[in-house]
């Protein structure tokens, strides 16, 4: 005869034949300690008892999975174990063997992973525990997504990398790893990708500015800013991209729009020549006349003016004799050329509450950048078809 007796109370009795030295006793409970006893039977008489103590074996996790994974990050879950236990260890391990471990509750059935790399296999290993007695491992394998773009050398390739929110973003030129910029990616207009270098829409910065300022830039991406124009000339004369500009401008309740199809700012040795494609939109044609002309600020002329330009309007621009578009101009200003102004729409004598320049890569069409991707992938597909 064989009874058990567990820990937490549940007793069992059973028989064995007599020609049988070996029992296989089941539904054990996990992770529980057991007492032994065995004895002889014959007719009514009974042996001693033998007995023992032994403990079963902690059952591991069960349905180890991981989901929600991005580049960065994933979602570990898996079922718990049936044994009373202290908790759970989990580890990942990532290339060239680095792991890291964590300790978790015994009710804890999730973790978030975060900081992972991009493009990298990881495995996760958990154990259930008690004191100092584990179960078996459960393992699980899953890979953090590739970047399309790991150093995203604009806003297009940040948002083909799927970022879909505007905001501030690091970008890296010519996309090389070791020079990062920090700049505001408007995904939203037009098909979103855009890099903003300019805004204007409180007043609060001072736009009359010295020409160290203007060729390094100032103010606050998310407000009103100046990225510079150093970085203008580094991202749209060092790489093989060319860039189209688009020009918003706003009142209370008008909203136009002006687009060249090429956007290129010179080196400081040609003091920042602008040069400007061709034009399209419903704010009037105002950049036309400033194309090839230098950059000018009130303690540097370069304008063909016999004054200084941005002296006499107040501002800092690619002004020729001088202006008709004066978009750095000084913020609410209605005196003429010196505020705000864009002329083909509000002439020399408004100046405009709201100003947005960006450049992204040049496109054909106003789809998004995603949707021309897919687009063009299924039409090259229906033509191998046919």
């Amino acid at each position: 005869m064989v009874s058990y007796t567990s820990a937490d109370g549940d007793t069992k009795e059973i028989e064995v034949g007599k020609d049988r030295s070996i029992t296989t006793l089941t539904e054990l409970k996990p992770g529980m300690k057991y007492t032994f006893h065995i004895w002889a039977e014959l007719g009514s008489k009974q042996s001693k008892r033998a007995s023992t103590d032994t403990l079963t074996e902690i059952d591991p996790p069960k349905n180890l999975r991981v989901s929600d994974v991005t580049h960065s990050a994933g979602v570990v879950t898996w079922a718990p174990s049936a044994a009373h236990i202290d908790g759970y260890h989990l580890t990942y391990q990532g290339r060239g063997g680095t792991s890291k471990e964590v300790q978790l509750g015994p009710s804890e059935q999730r973790f978030v992973l975060e900081g992972l790399e991009q493009g990298m296999r990881y495995t996760i290993f958990v154990t259930a525990y008690k004191a100092d007695r584990q179960s078996r491992r459960t393992d699980s394998s899953f890979s953090t997504v590739s970047f399309l773009y790991p150093y995203p050398a604009d806003c297009s390739q940040t948002q083909q990398n799927g970022n879909a929110s505007s905001g501030v973003y690091t970008i890296y030129l010519n996309g090389d790893g070791s020079r990062p910029m920090q700049v505001y990616c408007d995904m939203a207009t037009d098909g979103g990708g855009w890099i903003v270098f300019q805004r204007r829409s409180t007043g609060e910065v001072d736009f009359y500015q010295r020409w160290k300022n203007y060729v390094e830039g100032f103010g606050d991406p998310t407000g009103e800013f100046w990225l510079g124009l150093d970085k203008l000339h580094n991202l749209t004369s060092s790489s093989p991209i060319r860039y189209e500009l688009r020009v918003d401008l706003r009142t209370a309740s008008e909203s136009v729009y002006a687009v060249y199809d090429f956007f290129q700012v010179a080196s400081s040795r040609d003091r920042y020549r602008l040069s400007v494609g061709n034009y399209r939109g419903n704010a009037g044609d105002a950049m036309t006349y400033h194309n090839g002309w230098k950059f000018t600020t009130w303690d540097r002329d370069n304008d063909v003016a016999l004054s200084n330009c941005a002296l006499t309007h107040h501002g800092a621009w690619w002004y020729k004799n001088c202006h008709l578009a004066n978009l750095n101009g000084k913020y609410g200003e209605s005196k003429h050329s010196e505020g705000v102004n864009w002329e083909p729409w509000k002439g020399h004598e408004f100046s405009i509450p709201f100003t947005e320049m960006k450049i992204r890569p040049q496109s054909s069409s106003n789809e998004p950048i995603l949707g021309r991707k897919k687009r063009s992938l299924s039409g090259k597909r229906k033509k191998i078809r046919t």
